[in-house]
């Protein structure tokens, strides 16, 4: 497969620290915004909970990715993407910042929201508060239940440093014999699950399990005193080493791989801040570890515990209101014939994800479905979609599937579907050699009374129907014959050596999708230099490629006004006098995840409409297989209108960025509304679904029951 070369803007005479700014900073930043949401007392407490543990998590995959790359591209191991600055300068600012961002975590859990947990029923007590019943009845559960699968591990010349598990807690200890002598080390893992354990003492207290293994663990020590003690927890280096031009088995390969990120160079080092000084010396000792490598935390390690308060505290009324989703369309009976009666869009959550897995269902249960043809990246622990592409190979249909085994950290799960796809009978591909297929596609081959019909799904995000519940994206099915024809090319690509065709209605990546993009950007800039007005409103999850923010710089010093809505990473400077001066950048932080991938351009008077699976990234634009299909339908494109339009009227969950880099979050002014954007998507949802339910109710037929029926 070949790829177009990058056409790239000339550059302005400014630095890349003026042009761009750094891509781990702007995440550091998004995961902040993160953060606000758990310190903001509006939110619901579950809720504060809630994001404060995906603080958490956001931060360990930050540091096993961005942040490990950082210190390859650091000591001359990679090349950077989007070089900003010396890499060892950027790798200490992004140290001082991510201990910026734990330190706030920990305010935000130790001095907010703690303390209203407590007040509402649910608390963590520390050793010194556990009262005397709690004492033995710990004592007992640890001796019952814990310490048989603890196991004591002495450090010393002959028993080097073990292997730690990523990501799992573990104690240090320093040994006095009773005998004298020289102190001795050892560590001990802490099991990894149930990590509140109830106290009975009270209702809702609770002790962490690593504080009942460090009170009690002198029982595995018999002649020795323990005199140090240390929590701590390693993140590693989390990429996968593959060479898929000499492996034989891409699957096997992967599958070894990722035995062996457990055993990736340890990134960070968080210790317990009261844990004894000299154990902390010793750790950075044998793990060669720099000491900016630390990061000390003044509470539970690992925030991500905090995922069960909820089950714990089982209170709705300290939880966002449910949120209602729309089935839509109503008149689902025949999928197939409501498909053909023209396109439909649908916005998830705020419409269900579950029309697509009925659609999936429906085809494999369908005598008239000839094949099945589907791309997975992602998918849920107990999929329904799995089931049903299980179910249609079992019943003889032609089922390909192209399931992406490298979709980072769902490598395991990929490898697992995968498995039990082809043992049903179904034709599963691991991905392309060198790309990564992110497109999200689905073809179902049907014989329909006048010929043979090709229905697609296209979408912006994952076919996991449990992350839809919290993800907003847009889902595109139609029975287009020019898509059907699009989409049966880019699977024969996928799955065969067939040769790019042209496109009709797609536009794909690595092949087409950068070179549409920076057709549409310079039309926009020709139309502005023209004096006719440009305009570019795009919405999507990152902006890091610095070829299409050379592009966007120049249509802004062309004239074009350009709205981007940006969930996470941005690298662009807006608002710069002679750089950006036209282009305005916003990031959506709320109860759900902005996910979807929009891009519309003005074009004069014959606007373009689109949604993709891919954000302007260089790894998205050159380095995977995506897709982008135009909306053609004009009460489609009034929907996207829409969406847009009330996502740029935010002013309660959005944030605009400065040209310093400074989100700074919108509030209505004295006298204004507030228009808070989700809330609002979901009551357009609600009204589009009334419309149609009185439509369906317009166009059936009563007949009079007659006499003796």
């Amino acid at each position: 497969m070949s790829i177009p070369r990058k056409t790239t803007a000339a550059p302005a005479q400014r630095s890349p620290e003026e042009r761009y700014f750094s891509r781990e900073l702007s995440w550091l930043k998004f995961n902040r915004r993160v953060l606000e949401e758990a310190q903001d007392p509006v939110t619901p407490l579950l809720e504060r909970v809630r994001f404060l543990a995906i603080a958490s998590s956001n931060l360990d995959e930050f540091v096993m990715v961005r942040l490990a790359e950082l210190w390859e591209i650091a000591h001359g191991y990679e090349v950077a993407e989007t070089p900003t600055k010396d890499a060892l300068r950027q790798l200490g600012e992004v140290r001082q910042e991510l201990v910026q961002l734990v330190n706030d975590e920990y305010r935000c859990w130790r001095d907010e929201v703690a303390p209203l947990l407590a007040k509402e029923g649910f608390s963590i007590v520390a050793p010194s508060a556990w009262e005397e019943v709690d004492r033995e009845t710990l004592r007992k559960y640890f001796r019952d239940q814990i310490e048989p699968v603890l196991t004591p591990l002495a450090v010393d010349p002959a028993r080097p440093f073990p292997l730690v598990v990523n990501r799992g807690i573990t104690v240090a200890v320093q040994l006095a014999s009773e005998t004298g002598g020289e102190p001795k080390n050892a560590v001990v893992a802490v099991p990894g699950t149930n990590r509140l354990v109830a106290l009975v003492s009270r209702p809702g207290a609770h002790a962490l399990l690593e504080d009942v293994v460090m009170t009690y663990l002198d029982a595995l020590f018999p002649g020795y005193r323990i005199v140090g003690r240390c929590l701590f927890r390693v993140t590693r280096d989390g990429s996968l080493d593959i060479d898929e031009d000499q492996a034989t088995d891409l699957l096997s390969e992967i599958e070894q791989e990722l035995s062996s990120r457990e055993h990736g160079h340890v990134v960070r080092l968080e210790v317990s801040a009261d844990g004894d000084p000299s154990l902390r010396q010793w750790l950075l000792s044998v793990m060669h570890l720099d000491p900016l490598d630390v990061v000390p935390v003044d509470g539970p390690l690992d925030l991500t515990v905090l995922f069960a308060v909820p089950d714990r505290l089982d209170r709705r009324d300290l939880r966002d209101a449910p949120l209602p989703v729309h089935v839509y369309p109503a008149d689902w009976e025949d999928p197939f014939a409501r498909i053909r009666a023209g396109e439909i869009l649908l916005h998830h959550p705020y419409q269900g994800f579950q029309r697509i897995v009925e659609l999936v269902e429906h085809a494999a249960l369908d005598a008239q479905v000839l094949a099945i043809k589907m791309t997975l990246y992602r998918v849920s622990g107990n999929s329904p979609i799995i089931r049903a592409l299980a179910r249609a190979a079992r019943a003889g249909k032609q089922v390909t599937v192209l399931i992406e085994l490298k979709a980072r950290f769902d490598e395991a799960a990929n490898i697992k579907w995968a498995r039990a796809l082809e043992e049903a009978g179904a034709h599963v591909i691991y991905g392309l050699v060198g790309y990564k297929v992110h497109a999200k596609l689905l073809m179902i081959i049907r014989r329909d009374e006048d010929g043979i019909c090709r229905y697609c799904h296209i979408g912006t995000g994952n076919y996991n129907d449990k992350t839809a519940r919290t993800y907003t994206d847009l889902s595109l099915l139609t029975a287009n014959e020019a898509t059907g024809r699009d989409v049966a090319s880019l699977f024969n690509m996928l799955t065969g050596y067939s040769r790019p065709p042209e496109w009709e209605r797609l536009a794909v990546a690595p092949l087409t999708l950068r070179t549409q993009f920076v057709a549409w950007i310079r039309r926009e800039a020709a139309h502005a230099t023209a004096g006719k007005g440009g305009r570019i409103i795009a919405k999507f999850n990152s902006l890091v490629d610095t070829a299409i923010c050379d592009e966007l710089y120049a249509a802004s010093q062309a004239g074009v006004e350009i709205d981007l809505i940006v969930r996470g990473m941005c690298i662009l400077r807006p608002g710069v006098p002679g750089l950006s001066p036209t282009i305005r950048v916003r990031s959506i932080v709320g109860r759900l995840l902005e996910h979807s991938r929009i891009y519309h351009f003005a074009n004069g008077k014959d606007p373009v409409y689109a949604i993709a699976s891919a954000d302007w990234m260089t790894r998205n634009l050159d380095r995977r297989v995506e897709c982008l299909v135009r909306i053609e339908d004009e009460a489609l494109c009034e929907r996207i209108r829409t969406i847009l339009e009330i996502s740029l009227e935010d002013n309660v969950q959005a944030r605009v960025l400065g040209p310093d880099g400074v989100y700074a979050r919108l509030s209505p002014k004295r006298g204004e509304p507030p228009r808070p954007s989700q809330q609002r998507l979901l009551e357009e949802a609600a009204a589009l679904n009334r419309r149609t339910e009185e439509a369906i109710k317009a166009t059936l037929k009563f007949k009079p029951r007659r006499k003796g029926t």
